[in-house]
């Protein structure tokens, strides 16, 4: 059958993902720096073999045969149709341009973790201008490529779908236009109510990392992940990868404040789960992955914001924060609450609350957009920066490249056209919870005595469990009885802060 031959395509392809998935943890996490060149070699070999499998010329009478077969099942005929999906956008994009595409996120992304530091942007330009001209080749070929099917409107949709299959463009700027009309009024408000409240108490005295590990590791576990199927580590910057039987989670650890640190993890914790709560009955084919960088952030932030940084969880995590790092007024539960709840505009987006988080990433995707699509240049970047945290958060960054355009590893590892991801992520999460609350009544009893079991069923039933054989619409559709509507977000933010 053509159908077997292709899902052992696939299959294989899947397999080489997968090293290529473990080898880019070991360089963030174990790599000694000198490693870095012949590593950087080795991924982008992978990427050219895994390039040479999906472009093999028989592929495509493979297809057609199997096009034909009728006893195919249900998620067999979804599952090609995501095969057969890969296979045109893999043939679109030349294999050179792929090495070339490997080697130099490899090298910039390297060079960014010395260069951020020295707030260098003279030297780190010319290697960012590389990786974007890279990516709009990307994205033309792409356009060009799947020209008949009428994928994309240009090429800035063409990187969006890279992460996001299916999202366009339209959708992004009329929920962003939507956001940006709302969050700047709310914003003020929160402030204002803010500035007659008391100041948060800071953590008093530095903790150790073993500690933090110890308190990480435990809450980890409580959030349902699996310490036979994964591990934590330290890197530079938080992820997760891995596979789906094999979860790396990492993060960093600050002796000063560790709070910040626990809701990452928490936060990476959601991209575990989603993963290795996928059917394993589609392990290693197009249906069983993910369904893109927008629900894998719904997950995280439901997590993370959702659960995390709801008052039930505070109120029974603070007690185990005071076994584990010792006690601490800023451990308790009051102030924990307030901590968490601080609304401040600030310079780094991964340290940003909910209300501004929004506004970085606008600021991003309004920047690597009108650069894809020829409205800017790589060197208009400081400017166009420090123009929009002005306009939005009202903060000077001229001057200051590390923590403004040069914070991100995004840009610099190619992963141009992820950033919306995150506030899309963010809108669907409060979607969802929202349909949660409704399907499982007592959901705050359940948080505030740390039984997680029926929401975990919840989301494995509705989110995990369908993987990719449904688009976001119909997802969305499914599960809330709508498509994304961000009413549900900023009803999120004002019951939270307001």
């Amino acid at each position: 059958m053509s159908y077997t031959k292709l899902e052992k395509t696939f299959y294989r392809l899947s397999q080489l993902s997968q090293a290529s998935s473990f080898l880019g943890w070991d360089q963030q996490v174990m790599m000694p720096a000198k490693g870095n060149d012949s590593r950087g070699q080795a991924l982008a070999e992978l990427s050219v073999i895994a390039t040479e499998i999906i472009q093999s010329p028989e592929l495509e009478d493979a297809f057609a045969a199997a096009e034909e077969e009728v006893d195919l099942e249900p998620w067999q005929k979804i599952n090609l149709s995501k095969m057969r999906e890969k296979w045109l956008k893999a043939n679109a994009v030349p294999k050179a341009l792929v090495e070339a595409q490997a080697i130099a996120s490899n090298q910039c992304e390297y060079a960014w973790r010395s260069l951020r530091k020295q707030n260098n942007w003279k030297d780190f330009e010319p290697q960012l201008t590389e990786i974007f001209n890279l990516s709009r080749e990307h994205a033309q070929a792409l356009v060009t490529g799947l020209e008949k099917e009428k994928t994309y409107q240009n090429e800035y949709e063409a990187l969006l779908d890279l992460y996001d299959p299916g999202t366009k463009l339209t959708r992004v700027d009329d929920v962003f236009d939507a956001l940006k009309q709302v969050i700047p009024e709310l914003l003020h408000q929160v402030l204002e109510r803010q500035r007659l409240q008391p100041k948060p108490t800071r953590q008093s005295h530095s903790i150790d990392k073993d500690r933090q590990v110890a308190l990480s590791k435990h809450i980890m576990s409580l959030l349902g992940f699996d310490f036979d199927a994964g591990r934590l580590d330290e890197a530079a910057h938080p992820f997760s990868g891995g596979s789906s039987d094999d979860s790396r989670i990492t993060t960093r650890y600050s002796p000063d404040n560790v709070l910040e640190g626990l809701m990452g993890i928490i936060h990476e914790t959601g991209h575990a789960r989603y993963e290795s709560g996928l059917p394993k009955a589609w392990r290693n084919r197009p249906i069983g992955q993910s369904m893109g960088m927008g629900v894998h952030e719904s997950q995280s932030l439901f997590f993370e914001m959702q659960v995390g940084r709801s008052e039930h969880f505070i109120q029974a995590i603070s007690p185990k924060l005071q076994q584990y790092l010792g006690r601490d007024p800023a451990f308790e539960t009051d102030n924990l609450l307030t901590l968490y709840r601080q609304v401040t505009p600030g310079l780094i987006r991964v340290n940003a609350d909910e209300v501004t988080y929004p506004l970085h990433v606008i600021l991003r995707y309004e920047i690597e957009r009108d650069i894809i699509l020829g409205r800017m240049e790589v060197k208009d970047i400081p400017e166009r920066w420090n123009e929009a945290m002005l306009s939005y958060l009202g903060l000077d960054t001229r001057g200051n490249f590390t923590d403004g355009p040069m914070q991100d590893i995004h840009w610099p590892s190619g992963a141009i056209g992820y950033f919306p991801s995150y506030t899309l992520g963010a809108l669907t999460a409060a979607q969802l919870f929202s349909s949660l609350k409704k399907d499982v009544t007592d959901v705050d009893d359940l948080i505030g005595k740390l039984e997680f079991t029926p929401i975990f069923n919840w989301l494995e039933k509705n989110i995990w469990h369908n993987a990719s054989s449904l688009n976001y619409d119909e997802l969305m559709t499914q599960v809330t009885g709508e498509t994304l509507n961000t009413e549900y977000f900023i009803d999120h933010l004002k019951n939270r802060y307001l």
